[in-house]
């Protein structure tokens, strides 16, 4: 299993939310509005950065949790949906599961 974490542009959430609900199989995805920067920080795209007074950005981490057979197809996925082609468009990352499991409630109790 596969970690995947992307940070997009807050106008590509509705984009890369479609993208994903597209994907058979992916059991689900987790999108938390964060802040932060990244190596142009003074260099804004000027695609509605929505900047706090600490010059930090708002964007959206995106998180998936899949077998490795779709990592490919997560990627690709999040890669055409959250592309504007300017500077500061996002990063991914992925990293290795080694063990997941459900929280479920106890029966039988």
């Amino acid at each position: 299993m596969k970690e995947i974490k992307a940070y997009i542009k807050t106008i590509k959430l509705d984009s890369v939310m479609t993208a994903l609900h597209q994907i058979d199989g992916l059991e689900g995805a987790s999108f938390s509005q964060v802040l932060g920067f990244g190596r142009g920080k003074e260099n804004s795209s000027g695609f509605s950065p929505d900047y706090d007074i600490k010059g930090n950005s708002k964007h959206y981490k995106v998180e998936v949790v899949c077998e490795d057979l779709l990592v490919d197809s997560v990627i690709q996925a999040i890669l055409q949906a959250a592309h504007t082609g300017l500077r500061g468009d996002g990063r991914i990352f992925v990293s290795d599961v080694t063990r997941s499991m459900r929280i479920q409630e106890k029966s039988g109790d």
